[in-house]
């Protein structure tokens, strides 16, 4: 053993430990070069454990791993070979869908409230606590199309694989889409802001739609055939609530069950679009991935061991949201083409019909 530490007549430049032979082609020790490999090839990022990065070696050891490596670099250490990709966590697409319909909320309630205050003419609601507004004819399409430019930013960062298709289909899904997650977007806010659907029901973040003076605006009136067309819009109305309240009231959604729904809604297409099988697999693998976010929501934080009746309860009402938007695209068809009363704006219709 004497003779061993004779025979090492040089330290490690990292932690001082005799050495005898050098490593990375610098006199350093196996476990300081091997730590050095292992820690460019992961990735990793180590802090000074004091904050100061003034960490000693003690007992051949250094004290700490972040003062460790940045001495490893400070005497020129260098590693060529191939680095592991270090990817970050995926976030959870529930979370993700949460935090991007928060964000887009905050935007549009920024942007429908200058619209409203410019325009001078809306009646406040008589709501206790929220400031909301009657919905004005003069600019709903105004506050819509403010709907669907955020729609479009909230569809992108939500669900990115969808830039890999041409831009055709990526127009096709997301104008199929819009119309089912303005209609699940409307039924969810009236229920939280009203606590039910007997009298008012939302229309965007601030304006809402008041069912016992449906038909009053004097654009509406004066129209030929008011009569005609105000019966008509309310049967339409009635006809939708019929189909689509028993079971959003039976599901009683949780919050994280409504981000689920914003996204399955978009799983089943209208027979009309024509999509490829590269679109058709992107479709797939967001409603396995909504799906599985939402069974680990049911077992962890709802506690439940059968979740299979609240899931089945949710996929009827994505269903019945189906219907109602192919019996909408059938209303707003027949509204625009013979009235043409307030649908003056062709991008409006473009994403309808």
């Amino acid at each position: 053993q004497m003779a061993e530490i004779a025979g090492c007549s040089r330290q490690c430049l990292v932690c001082t430990v005799l050495i005898t032979a050098t490593h990375l082609g610098m006199d350093t020790c196996r476990a300081c070069s091997s730590f050095f490999k292992r820690t460019k090839t992961t990735g990793k990022k180590y802090p000074c454990r004091q904050g100061d990065r003034q960490c000693v070696v003690l007992n051949g050891k250094m004290t700490c791993r972040g003062c460790r490596f940045d001495k490893c670099v400070a005497i020129g250490m260098e590693y060529n070979g191939p680095l592991r990709e270090r990817r970050k966590a995926a976030v959870p697409i529930l979370q993700r869908i949460k935090e991007e319909w928060r964000t887009s909320v905050e935007r549009r309630l920024v942007q429908e409230l200058r619209i409203i205050k410019n325009h001078g003419g809306y009646k406040r609601c008589p709501h206790p606590t929220q400031e909301l507004y009657d919905a004005h004819h003069e600019t709903c399409y105004e506050i819509y199309e403010v709907f669907i430019i955020e729609a479009y930013v909230f569809f992108k960062n939500v669900f990115p694989a969808f830039a890999e298709l041409n831009e055709r289909e990526q127009e096709l899904i997301f104008k199929d889409y819009i119309a089912k997650m303005s209609m699940v977007e409307g039924y969810h806010r009236t229920k939280q802001i009203w606590g039910g659907f007997k009298r008012y029901m939302m229309c965007s973040i601030l304006t809402c739609h008041d069912r016992e003076s449906f038909g009053s605006h004097e654009q509406m009136q004066a129209c030929e055939n008011s009569s005609f067309l105000i019966s008509y819009a309310q049967s339409h109305i009635e006809e939708q609530n019929a189909l689509f309240l028993p079971m959003f009231n039976k599901c009683s959604i949780t919050d994280e069950e409504y981000y689920a729904l914003i996204a399955l809604v978009m799983s089943e297409l209208d027979s009309a679009c024509d999509i490829s099988e590269e679109a058709q697999v992107i479709l797939d693998r967001y409603r396995h991935e909504v799906l599985e976010d939402l069974q680990l929501h049911y077992q962890n934080e709802m506690g439940l061991r059968d979740y299979s009746t609240r899931l089945g309860n949710l996929m009827s009402l994505n269903h019945a949201i189906q219907e109602c938007k192919s019996n909408f695209k059938i209303f707003f068809r027949f509204f625009s083409t013979v009235f043409d009363v307030f649908v003056t704006d062709n991008k409006i219709k473009d994403f309808f019909l």
